[in-house]
């Protein structure tokens, strides 16, 4: 009972529309303001606007590990009626080198912002990631393709958030040194993802001044990587960012 009334309560709660202290930077064309930081808890993400209408970001938790890593975002139109901006990044595992392992990987992703309502908005993105993986003479070449919409609904406590992502494919490409000679061998195969599509609904609370919490519960369809992609078929998110 006590969880329904929370639920009623925030949902009765007085419409907000978004501002740079309640935008939601990771599904909208967002970016921060020169000058403005964002931190957020999970694997320690540090963001920063350097530029109008520009914004780099890094995980430094993984940065122990040498997976050096950068993205850069960049708001390439911003009107009332639509935001739409182009993100790209670079990951790159320096330990690897010890074992003669090289891995990288190149994420590209584009994303619109369309206000319905002053408290409604609908973000639509899309997105490319290549992963490089080297070792010894077998050579792995992935590329993904998928495409993803939020519809966030503004009060004056955060957002509710509706999440839907659909992987369309991918293309895995395998070279290797033949076991005679320096012949060299090479497959590539081509797989539908579409069946891995996912929802989640989610909530982004604001605390204090300009702290947020994100927490949400969502469905898989096709079970994933635990911790990666989803415990079975259950998505779960938390994260912790502030200001």
């Amino acid at each position: 009972m006590r969880a329904a009334a929370l639920i009623l309560l925030l949902l009765s709660a007085p419409v907000l529309a978004a501002t740079p202290r309640n935008a939601l930077l990771d599904v909208s064309a967002d970016v921060l303001e020169p000058g403005e930081d964002q931190w957020n808890l999970f694997w320690a993400q540090y963001s920063r606007g350097v530029l109008p209408r520009v914004q780099v970001s890094g995980h430094l938790a993984p940065f122990l590990l040498t997976l050096a890593n950068l993205s850069v975002k960049v708001q390439v139109l911003d009107r009332p009626e639509l935001r739409a901006s182009l993100e790209g990044g670079a990951y790159w595992l320096g330990i690897g080198r010890l074992a003669n392992i090289n891995a990288m990987a190149f994420p590209l992703a584009a994303r619109a912002s369309v206000p319905l309502a002053d408290d409604l908005e609908l973000h639509l993105g899309a997105g490319y990631q290549r992963q490089i993986l080297t070792l010894e003479k077998v050579s792995f070449d992935r590329n993904l393709i998928h495409a993803e919409t939020t519809l966030a609904r503004h009060d004056g406590h955060g957002a509710f958030l509706l999440t839907a992502k659909l992987p369309l494919f991918s293309v895995q490409r395998v070279s290797t040194q033949g076991t005679l000679g320096d012949e060299l061998l090479e497959g590539s195969l081509a797989l539908d993802d579409v069946s891995s599509w996912s929802v989640m609904v989610a909530r982004d609370h604001l605390f204090g001044r300009t702290g947020h919490v994100r927490f949400g519960l969502g469905y898989r369809h096709r079970p994933g990587v635990i911790l990666l992609e989803s415990v079975g078929n259950v998505l779960l998110t938390f994260d912790i960012y502030w200001r």
